[in-house]
């Protein structure tokens, strides 16, 4: 296999930290980076060497894609399909693997490998991972984190990281992209369940809205001709924009789960010869779907995740031939909510911290064109709209200026809450310091009030 130096040096660093004495190591390689290349090699060198290897893959799509890339003759773990374990390498469904333990003794891999390994805490995988607690554990994942806040150091003693996506874009790696964010639906009233968004009333809201107009109208003015993928919040919602696509003239299908893989696989490959120009989808088409030639993405699902954020801006960020600028029409705010796709992001194994989720990201959004970029940027690239700094009116006072320690300021918070004696007094606090609604109410009630006093 010809590996890129910057995977070579990945698989490098891998090897250190099992030389090292470390029994599971994550790896983290952006969407498009060739994750799939890296594990495929290592699996490829480990069976050399006499090893027996697993790859563990949680959906249809995932199986047939690391099955392709495999260098050597593989067995396949999947439902309905018989095993054939005189290879040295399977390629296996997780669930599959799960029901079918009994049959394996625990010391039948000596190394497992995890494709789209934020997915590891879950548990069917912990379930596999305990059974062959004795292999080493490889897993991968372009997003080493989880909706949940559950750090992945509960499975992995160590993390190697690749080049930053930034860096793959610059180099010619990955497709360079516009990230376009129209004003659409305000998130602030959403209900959130399990960590994200409530998918049933971001729906309703969406589709009341003009989002469903505007999809249409961006996707004519930017990506006229393309393809792209457009991710929604149900599959109800995903045959509705598919509707308005085809009742307009051009050519959309929606793609989900209910499917048989082959009815899947087809209209994928309908996208990919661009006989469809739009495909909508739920959740189907996110990790490891790779259509190269796919020249936008269309979000019309809010979410929380930067996870699922950045997934889906990778559908589009595969470079082909003839491909110009890939396209990001973001309806839904997630990229001033979450940040740019390049912005470059400190992964960790350890969980996430609710300050770290509520970081304020550096993008600001063109008023003019509504191209989202880097916050310190003071002229748009794509329209040449001038940034001017507000203008604020300075009140003079006079005096000397003192340093302001970390001590002082905290202090002087201190002194203005106590001052504020009344409960406009202590909302207008609320207000100036970004307090979340209904803290002045809660001061007032654990002085004694009643949280109404005026």
């Amino acid at each position: 296999m010809n590996l890129r130096p910057y995977q070579h040096q990945l698989i490098t660093e891998i090897r250190g930290r099992y030389q090292l004495g470390d029994r599971s190591v994550l790896a983290v390689l952006p969407t498009g980076g060739g994750k799939t290349v890296c594990f495929s090699y290592i699996a490829e060198q480990a069976a050399i060497k006499g090893n027996r290897v697993c790859v563990m893959v949680h959906r249809a799509e995932l199986l047939d894609q690391a099955s392709k890339s495999m260098p050597m003759h593989h067995g396949l773990i999947a439902a309905n399909r018989s095993m054939d374990l005189s290879h040295a390498v399977q390629v296996a469904s997780v669930q599959t693997l799960a029901r079918r333990l009994a049959r394996f003794p625990r010391d039948f891999f000596q190394l497992l490998i995890v494709d789209e390994a934020h997915h590891t805490t879950a548990g069917t995988w912990k379930q596999v991972i305990e059974h062959f607690s004795g292999a080493r554990l490889l897993g991968v994942t372009a997003t080493p984190i989880r909706t949940d806040g559950r750090g992945l150091g509960e499975n992995y003693q160590s993390m190697v990281v690749g080049p930053t996506a930034k860096w793959l874009t610059d180099n010619g790696f990955l497709a360079d992209a516009r990230v376009l964010a129209p004003p659409g639906i305000d998130t602030k009233g959403l209900r959130k369940r399990m960590g994200d968004f409530d998918m049933k009333q971001a729906e309703g809201l969406l589709q009341e809205g003009q989002v469903m107009g505007d999809c249409l109208t961006h996707y004519k003015q930017h990506l006229s001709g393309q393809t792209a993928i457009a991710f929604c919040c149900s599959v109800a919602h995903a045959e509705a924009v598919a509707g308005l696509f085809q009742a307009n003239g051009i050519a959309a299908a929606s793609i989900d789960g209910k499917m048989d893989s082959a009815q899947r696989r087809q209209l994928l490959g309908s996208l990919g010869r661009g006989e469809i120009k739009v495909l909508t989808s739920c959740s189907l088409i996110g990790e490891g779907v790779d259509v190269p030639s796919v020249g936008g993405c269309i979000l019309l699902r809010p979410t929380q995740s930067v996870a699922l954020h950045l997934q889906m801006i990778g559908r589009c960020l595969r470079p082909s031939p003839g491909k110009g600028k890939a396209v990001v029409l973001d309806h839904v705010g997630n990229t001033l909510r979450l940040g740019h796709h390049l912005e470059e992001r400190e992964w960790s194994l350890d969980g996430k911290k609710k300050r770290d989720s509520e970081r304020v990201l550096s993008v600001k959004v063109c008023p003019q064109c509504f191209a989202a970029m880097a916050g310190q940027v003071s002229v748009c690239e794509q329209c040449g709209y001038e940034f001017r700094p507000e203008r604020r009116e300075l009140e003079v006072v006079p005096g000397q200026l003192q340093e302001l320690t970390a001590e002082a300021a905290v202090k002087a918070r201190k002194r203005q809450q106590a001052m504020a004696r009344t409960l406009p007094e202590l909302e207008a606090i609320e207000r100036q310091r970004g307090y979340k609604p209904g803290w002045a109410r809660r001061i007032m009630a654990a002085r004694g009030g009643n949280g109404t006093r005026r």
